[in-house]
Formats: structure tokens, C-alpha cells, sequence
């Protein structure tokens, strides 16, 4: 392709891409907004080739075992269409998918099924299934977390954000083994002089000491729990309360 056909081609992908992530972020029920998205998909799935930096990471193999009960991906094991920053650029309507086991964000070609794992150094942000994940990577003193994908649940002085893991389980069933990715899920709290993991309502309140006594009667009063099956909506609850604080 000629340099200047693909540099023009390149850039009102890019550029249509990019408004289609900022619309991804606007109310829904912007008509207007909703058609720049639908525009810019259309566009990328006729402009969008191998040759463009998007693609430029080694192509993704399908490891699951024949048998396996479930999947390694977040939420679903087929391409959602999704937004992710890579390299500096937005791109919106991609078929990603979030492989839990590898920590790896995978894209497919539109209509294809050949996929690709994009370089985890290159990627600063994506969204999938009205999640946002955002990349952080650990500092040389280990004061903060792992390097890898966080699930942004809530950003402000104190952000929650939630790690998500799956591993491979084997268990025999009537003498016949099972293969099931099960997954971890763990929730996390960043102020600005500390990040720990929360597991219970007494780690959140640790981290709240302006406001320790208002949000614990706000939790009590409304029956939050911090079980497995409630934990992130519980500590979502207290931390929108713990912002009504601060007005």
C-alpha cells in the first residue's frame, strides 16, 4: 500500500475510532452519539488491516482442553465488541476478549477467527462488557500492585478496583475428570498514600478514618456484606456513601 494511502487510510480509522471510545463513554441514550459508534465500527471493519498497529502483537492459540466445562475468558467466551487504548491510540468496536488465565487482552480480525494477543506494554486501558480495566504496572519497591489489568469499579481520591483470575480445576467426578476454570476475584482500594486488599468492612473503615463512624451506621443500617457473593456491591455502596462525605 502506498505510503500515502495508508497513512490518510490510518488515520480516519484512527480518528473515527476515537470517537467512537469517547461515545462509549457518554450516556446511552445519546442518538447522536450512539450513531458515531455504529459509524466507526463500520469504518474500522473496512479499514482496519494486518499491516495496522493494532494487529501487531503474536497470534493467540486456542490452549482450552476438549472436555473443559468452562472457559478461561471474563464473562464470555466469544469476541464482545470493546474499546482499548494501545500504543497511545483509541480504537473503538474491537471483538476482544480477556483472557483471565493468561492475563492476556486478545483481539480478533472483524469477521475472522483468527486472533491476536495484544503486547501487554502497549495497552493502557480497554473496556469489555461495561467494565474498564486500566494496566497498572508495580513499582521497583513493590509498593503497589502486581503489574497487570485492574477492573476500575470506581475512580476518585479512594478508587476500588478489582483484580479477576481464572485457574484450570481438576476434580473427578464418578471416576471421570472434570476440567473447569474456576475464578478468583479480589477487590482492591487505592488512596493516595496506600493500596490494600479489602475483604471484609473492617479493612475498608481502616482506610476511611475521616469518615470511620458515618459509613460504618451506613453499612449497618443498610446490611452490607462483604461475602463473596456481595463483596464488590457492598464496598461499591459504602465508598458512593463515603463520597457524599466529602460535598
Amino acid at each position: 500500500m502506498p505510503k500515502l494511502l495508508y497513512r490518510v487510510g490510518y488515520g480516519l480509522a484512527l480518528g473515527l475510532a476515537s470517537a467512537g471510545y469517547a461515545a462509549a463513554q457518554a450516556p446511552a441514550d445519546s442518538s447522536a452519539l450512539a450513531a458515531a459508534v455504529a459509524g466507526a465500527g463500520e469504518v474500522y471493519a473496512r479499514i482496519v488491516r494486518p499491516e495496522s498497529l493494532l494487529f501487531s502483537g503474536p497470534e493467540y492459540a486456542d490452549y482450552v482442553q476438549p472436555g473443559a466445562k468452562s472457559h478461561p475468558f471474563f464473562l464470555d467466551a466469544a469476541p464482545q465488541p470493546g474499546t482499548v487504548v494501545y500504543r497511545g491510540a483509541a480504537f473503538g468496536d474491537v471483538p476482544l476478549r480477556y483472557d483471565l488465565a493468561l492475563g492476556q487482552v486478545v483481539a480478533s480480525y472483524p469477521g475472522q477467527a483468527a486472533a491476536y494477543t495484544l503486547v501487554p506494554g502497549g495497552v493502557s486501558a480497554f473496556t469489555l462488557g461495561g467494565h474498564r480495566f486500566v494496566r497498572l504496572v508495580a513499582d521497583s519497591a513493590g509498593q503497589t500492585l502486581p503489574t497487570g489489568y485492574y477492573d476500575l469499579l470506581l475512580s476518585g481520591p479512594v478508587s476500588l478496583l478489582a483484580s479477576h483470575t481464572k485457574k484450570i480445576q481438576r476434580t473427578y467426578v464418578q471416576q471421570e475428570l472434570r476440567l473447569e476454570y474456576g475464578q478468583t476475584d479480589k477487590l482492591y482500594v487505592r488512596t493516595a498514600r496506600t493500596t490494600a486488599e479489602v475483604s471484609s468492612l473492617k479493612n475498608l473503615l481502616a482506610l476511611l478514618p475521616a469518615h470511620k463512624d458515618e459509613v460504618q451506621r451506613y453499612a449497618q443500617q443498610h446490611k452490607l456484606s462483604f461475602g463473596a457473593a456481595q463483596q464488590e456491591a457492598s464496598a461499591l455502596a459504602a465508598l458512593r456513601y463515603y463520597y457524599t462525605l466529602l460535598q
